[in-house]
């Protein structure tokens, strides 16, 4: 349910990006399966959140973004296997509701603009903050305890 005047578009890894991510790192034995403690785990591909770590693996990818001083590799879960990824619905996804998060606003050159945190329930005012900002293109969500990448946000043209 969407609770904020401006609205966004969040958007997950690509299908394409994650099978590449997946078969390149499982193929160098970087990609790890995680310990099941009982927790969740935010997949990144669909933005939902998991309860089995066998269906997950952890790796490091890199958000889509051009080079600049602010692209890096995050650690992110992604599904085992192929899933049917993202699919907007006009509301906050599944995996930042309730999650505190890192907001980073850039510009169309990925130059940083501003950063925020707040809690996932109050996402739709900070992001309007931040785009309201010195020519803000675009934000990147992270979880801010760990620091790992989340999705990008995209203020919808009006």
């Amino acid at each position: 349910m969407r609770t904020h005047a401006t609205a966004f578009t969040f958007t997950a890894f690509t299908p394409s990006l994650v099978d590449d991510a997946r078969d390149r790192e499982l193929a160098a034995g970087r990609a790890v399966v995680p310990a099941d403690d009982g927790g969740r785990f935010p997949v990144r591909c669909c933005l939902r959140d998991v309860d089995r770590a066998s269906e997950v693996v952890l790796l490091s990818m890199r958000p889509p973004t051009a080079d600049s001083p602010y692209a890096a590799d995050s650690p992110v879960y992604i599904h085992r296997h192929r899933c049917a990824g993202y699919r907007p619905d006009g509301s906050v996804p599944e995996v930042l509701r309730d999650r505190l998060l890192s907001l980073r606003a850039y510009t169309a050159d990925h130059m940083l603009t501003g950063t925020a945190v707040e809690h996932g329930r109050a996402l739709g005012s900070a992001l309007d903050q931040l785009f309201t900002g010195d020519g803000t293109a675009y934000v990147f969500a992270h979880f801010a305890g760990p620091g790992c990448y989340a999705c990008r946000v995209d203020r919808v043209a009006s």
